[in-house]
């Protein structure tokens, strides 16, 4: 016989971690303030250590309790798991898909309701991972440098970078200098990503264009601004793929580069066995290489039509 508490004390373990409040607990488990009180207690007595100490300030977790917090919480995502297996007879439900925000916006949504075309029952939920960063996830694709990933996932595909415009910068026909309008930088926390320093270098042009410029938190918010003819802007053509497609954007220089930065795939412990899971982490890697495929496939024809016959004078 396995020797273990009960599982209503661990729920209410689990609860009271989270809001660090027995009478909030309890609130959420439909139980009474003594009742959640009391089960602690019980849950106490069975390990024979003390699991929360009252401060000021409300309930602190013990050395204990944090020991003991991830190895019932992982136990109980098992379980629900299993319980819903059982119940639904579809171990897909609910996916939980933590994002980068502008891969979220930008590329996986709009190829959401395809792969819920391919599997009806597959419930979604998309996270953007500047909001809850640290919320429980079945799968996160992060954005950063591919040293980044080692360790943590798998990498998805990097950056290609374009200097791209709106034609509403377009004076006579033609884009002025790129010294006379704005540039346009995506924030990577407070620090500039480096796409503009990365293309001007490849170009084989000075940063000093670089000290201005508005600055934004987004890729998204920048690829924005572009369009209404705010500035240049240095972007990943896989985000603005419909933007160049529709003539909102316009390249500069058939200059493509590959950027430092890009995607992976990040699947906790206790996730990697899921079946949801593996049936996402293949249809992403898949529609990925597929997109890429597509862009590179394209006639050398239909690209040159992207890209202006003279580009733009980088002269100061």
């Amino acid at each position: 016989m396995r020797k273990l508490p009960s599982l209503s004390m661990l729920r209410v373990f689990e609860e009271t971690c989270r809001t660090l409040s027995f009478s909030k607990a309890a609130q959420a488990l439909c139980i009474t303030q003594s009742a959640a009180s009391r089960q602690i207690k019980q849950l106490e007595a069975f390990l024979g250590k003390l699991l929360f100490v009252r401060t000021h300030s409300g309930l602190e977790l013990t050395q204990d309790a944090m020991l003991l917090l991830p190895v019932v919480r992982q136990s109980l995502d098992i379980l629900e798991e299993g319980v819903c297996h059982v119940q639904l007879r579809n171990p897909l439900q609910h996916l939980r898909l933590q994002v980068a925000p502008t891969f979220a916006t930008r590329w996986l949504a709009p190829r959401l309701v395809a792969l819920r075309q391919r599997n009806g029952q597959l419930q979604i939920a998309l996270i953007s991972e500047t909001r809850q960063k640290y919320s429980d996830f079945d799968c996160a694709i992060r954005f950063g440098t591919r040293q980044e990933s080692e360790g943590r996932g798998q990498w998805l595909c990097h950056e290609k970078l374009l200097l791209v415009a709106s034609p509403l910068l377009m004076i006579d026909g033609v884009f002025p200098p790129l010294a006379s309008q704005p540039q346009l930088h995506i924030l990577n926390g407070d620090i500039r990503l480096d796409n503009w320093s990365r293309w001007l270098a490849a170009k084989g042009e000075n940063d000093s264009l670089l000290s201005g410029g508005l600055e934004f938190s987004t890729e998204d918010q920048v690829i924005n601004a572009c369009v209404t003819g705010a500035g240049y802007a240095v972007l990943d053509r896989m985000m603005i793929r419909n933007e160049l497609r529709g003539g909102l954007l316009v390249p500069l220089a058939e200059l493509e580069l590959e950027s430092g930065n890009g995607y992976w795939l990040e699947i906790p412990q206790g996730k990697r066995e899921l079946p949801r899971v593996g049936y996402f982490s293949d249809w992403v890697q898949a529609e990925i290489a597929r997109f890429w495929g597509e862009e590179e496939g394209e006639s050398s024809r239909a690209k040159q039509l992207l890209f202006r016959e003279e580009p733009i004078a980088l002269s100061l």
